[in-house]
């Protein structure tokens, strides 16, 4: 791996004020309390349907993968306008210009459809104020890691890689060399559970102030995963692998290179092939190697985050253009980085319905009931499993994730007592209320209405 300089840490003196806004970007649950301005009131754009949920069948080939998903519209009253409610108080009170939001319910007419709610509101540009639709794309951020994760714990029911392994069984011995604390060179020990389990020590560049410094001075040149992993490496392990917990993205870059090495395959083909297409869901894509047929909406960001980025040099030239009131607009400058950094960890872009219905897949008919198990079964140092959060809401059991990406705030969660899925987004970041308290306020609603 082609290895570059390490970023100056003495950047980081400015990152005690700012530590609390770049955490809560590309990461799975915290929140921040950031300053707002003005946006236009929601709009009213909203969309229900109710989908089929049964599939064709489905090959791993990806030039004969086959998929037939059925959708009839159907008017949702009360339990549309109390979500509508719910949203509506959210960006109220956040501020945030836009939300798009898919909720996934069993329907109530005997048969076994899965219904969808889709509603977007608000706007997806502050300055023209076009409403966000249904059909919009979101970046989604950390919650593409959950999806590695099922493709890597498939791959393991098919015997071709073991959890227990080291990561150098399928990289190769030195792969991650001078990864060293107290003297230990730790590399060639990182195991396949702990960079899906967020024990392997690695830093987190989406925390890092002197990792965006790096970062803005390439904006137009994508990032390929090794450089990320090189990065990490030189930052050393935070503390010994396995014995502790540290959310970080740089480990399910790994194990998107991992899924490459076994299969022979782009990750994104693998994705698609083992998890999309069996869910329904085409409008769902991994750049930097694929992309929406349309660009992502105008995403926003704001307070300590927003200060952050007036001592990223490279930011400077767009802080001008960028600017919308207490706001800047990050799509405004070059998207190469933003798409590629986060590839396997948090690169996807899509639409909140497919979103969503990727996000059942993967408890619904993506694993064995022991490999579900693996996946959610929490490690010793966190409620997180193998790529997901493990909690309740309600005495209810809640698999979830967050994400967060310079733009875009999301959540997804799926309730496995009822079939319930919520996947929402907003074009902003920082939030306060985080988006995790919009999901559980639609969850809510939902559960109020079973």
């Amino acid at each position: 791996m082609a290895g570059f300089k390490r970023p100056q840490r003495s950047l980081i003196a400015l990152g005690v004020v700012l530590a609390g806004a770049l955490s809560s970007v590309g990461c799975s649950s915290s929140s921040t309390s950031p300053t707002v301005s003005e946006a236009p009131e929601p709009s009213t754009t909203t969309v229900a349907e109710v989908t089929s949920d049964d599939v064709g069948t489905t090959s791993l080939d990806p030039t004969t993968t086959t998929v037939e998903v059925t959708t009839t519209s159907v008017v949702v009253d009360e339990t549309e306008e109390r979500l509508i409610a719910v949203i509506d108080n959210y960006l109220a009170s956040t501020k945030a210009p836009g939300v798009t939001m898919t909720v996934l319910r069993p329907s109530d007419d005997g048969t076994d459809a899965i219904e969808a709610i889709s509603l977007a509101r608000g706007v997806r540009s502050l300055t023209t104020e076009a409403e966000v639709s249904t059909s919009d794309y979101f970046r989604w951020a950390s919650i593409t890691k959950p999806m590695t994760s099922i493709v890597v714990l498939q791959l393991v029911e098919e015997g071709l890689i073991d959890l227990d392994a080291t990561v150098s069984t399928y990289l190769g011995e030195g792969w991650a060399s001078g990864y060293e604390l107290d003297g230990v060179d730790y590399g060639d020990a990182i195991t396949i559970r702990q960079i899906l389990n967020h024990t392997d020590g690695f830093a987190e560049f989406a925390f890092d102030l002197g990792f965006y410094v790096l970062a803005s001075t390439r904006l137009d040149t994508p990032f390929e995963p090794e450089e990320v992993i090189d990065w990490a490496i030189e930052q050393g392990p935070l503390y010994e692998p396995g014995t502790a917990y540290g959310y970080n993205t740089v480990g399910h870059i790994v194990a998107g290179l991992v899924i490459e090495e076994v299969t022979g395959n782009p990750a994104h083909i693998e994705l698609r092939n083992r998890l999309f297409d069996p869910a329904g869901a085409s409008e769902i894509y991994l750049p930097p190697k694929e992309s929406p047929p349309e660009q992502t909406i105008n995403g926003y960001v704001q307070g300590d985050l927003k200060l952050a980025l007036d001592f990223v040099p490279g930011f400077a030239v767009y802080t001008a253009e960028a600017r919308v009131g207490a706001f800047y607009d990050i799509s405004v400058i070059p998207q190469e980085v933003l798409r590629s950094v986060g590839w396997t960890g948090g690169g996807i872009e899509a639409q909140a319905e497919d979103l969503a219905r990727v996000f059942r897949q993967q408890f619904t008919g993506a694993l064995s009931d022991d490999m579900l198990t693996a996946f959610t079964t929490p490690s010793e140092f966190s409620n997180y499993g193998l790529g997901i959060n493990v909690g309740e809401v309600d005495g209810y059991t809640v698999y979830s994730h967050g994400g967060g990406t310079p733009g875009f705030r999301s959540h997804a969660m799926y309730m496995p007592e009822l079939d319930v899925t919520i996947a929402a987004s907003a074009n902003l970041i920082q939030i306060e209320p985080d988006i995790g308290t919009l999901a559980s306020d639609l969850a809510a609603v939902i559960i109020d209405n079973l």
